[in-house]
């Protein structure tokens, strides 16, 4: 075989390689021996994408005077990045929710509510080669929480986003720039 048809075949083989790399699991999430998350050392770059008021999950009606808690929704930086390069969230991508308690009195005054105490948070990665779904949650309850199970296979937190989510089992219509980035609505 010469030379150049080598070179062609080799070309050839090697196309495939960077969509291959790009698929590699982030490796962001770290697991205790086990197999519980840790919650994540830093939070303070994970970007926001999205926020709700009232937003429980429970079938009672919205209460404009007591209307529940903020969810505030990040994702971990080195993930958004690659969202917004690729279009698609790469292995290992996580996002965390955070519950705070939704506040009428501040000070100085202001119209409306704020953020008040945290109350509970959960952390959503997605990551096919370690969960059968692709889709796992971890609840965190406690302020000084260090790790955390994934909910049992079938939760309804999964089958939610799985059924509901616009985009690869996220909520990304409700994420303004994710849904952008994509060209979904609401």
């Amino acid at each position: 075989m010469s030379i150049l048809r080598l070179s062609v075949l080799a070309c050839c083989l090697l196309l495939p390689l960077p969509a291959a790399l790009a698929q590699s699991n982030l490796n962001i999430a770290q697991y205790s021996t086990a197999n519980e998350l840790w919650y994540p050392p830093s939070l303070d770059g994970w970007i926001q994408t999205g926020a709700s008021l009232g937003s429980e999950y429970n079938d009672k009606p919205f209460d404009a005077q007591h209307p529940g808690t903020i969810g505030v929704v990040q994702m971990e930086p080195t993930a958004y990045r690659y969202f917004m390069e690729h279009k698609a969230y790469a292995e290992g991508t996580m996002f965390l929710l955070s519950f705070y308690r939704a506040e009428s009195k501040s000070d100085p005054q202001l119209p409306g509510f704020v953020q008040g105490a945290l109350v509970s948070q959960e952390i959503h990665v997605l990551d096919k080669s370690r969960f059968d779904t692709g889709h796992a949650f971890f609840i965190f309850q406690k302020p000084d929480q260090q790790t955390s199970a994934a909910m049992p296979p079938g939760n309804p937190c999964v089958v939610c986003h799985v059924e509901h989510g616009k985009f690869n089992g996220t909520f990304a219509q409700f994420y303004p720039t994710l849904r952008a980035q994509l060209g979904i609505g609401k």
